[in-house]
C-alpha cells in the first residue's frame, strides 16, 4: 500500500486484481486531478469531453473521448463539470441508464438552487443511479 507520508494513511490499495473503468466527464482541474489519482489506484481511466481532440494536460495513461463513447465504457461515471453544463446529458439518457453517476460539483453560492446538484442530475437521468 502507498502511504502519504504526513500521516501514514493509505493513498490506495494495491491489488493484483483488474479494476473497473472509470468514466469522468470534465477535464478541468479537478476531473484531470480526480482522474491522476484513479491512474495512481490502478484504475482504467476514460474522459468524457465535449472537444475530445482539444483535451491536454491530461494524466498518462488516460484516454479522452466523447461523451457518448466514454459513458459507454465504464458502469461508474463521474461528474466533474459545473451544474449549469448539466443538459448536455439529457442526450445521453440511454447511454446512461443503469449506470452510477457520482456528483462532485460544488455551486458557487450556498443556496443558489432550490434543489441539490444530486437532485437536479436525477430529474435529468432518471434511469442512472446517483451519488454524491
Amino acid at each position: 500500500m502507498e502511504m502519504n507520508s504526513l500521516n501514514g494513511t493509505p493513498l490506495c490499495e494495491r491489488s493484483s486484481r483488474q479494476k473497473d473503468t472509470i468514466c469522468i466527464f470534465g477535464t478541468g482541474d479537478f476531473g484531470r486531478s480526480l482522474g491522476c489519482k484513479m491512474l495512481q489506484c490502478g484504475y482504467q481511466v476514460v474522459f468524457g469531453s465535449r472537444t475530445p481532440q482539444a483535451s491536454s494536460l491530461l494524466p498518462k495513461g488516460a484516454e479522452v473521448l466523447s461523451h457518448q463513447d466514454a459513458a459507454q465504457r465504464s458502469s461508474v461515471i463521474i461528474l466533474a463539470v459545473h451544474r449549469e453544463h448539466y443538459p448536455f446529458l439529457n442526450d445521453l439518457t440511454d447511454v446512461l441508464a443503469g449506470k452510477i453517476l457520482v456528483d462532485v460539483s460544488n455551486n458557487l453560492k450556498l443556496n443558489q438552487y432550490p434543489d441539490s446538484n444530486a437532485e437536479y442530475l436525477a430529474s435529468l437521468v432518471p434511469g442512472s443511479e446517483i451519488g454524491r
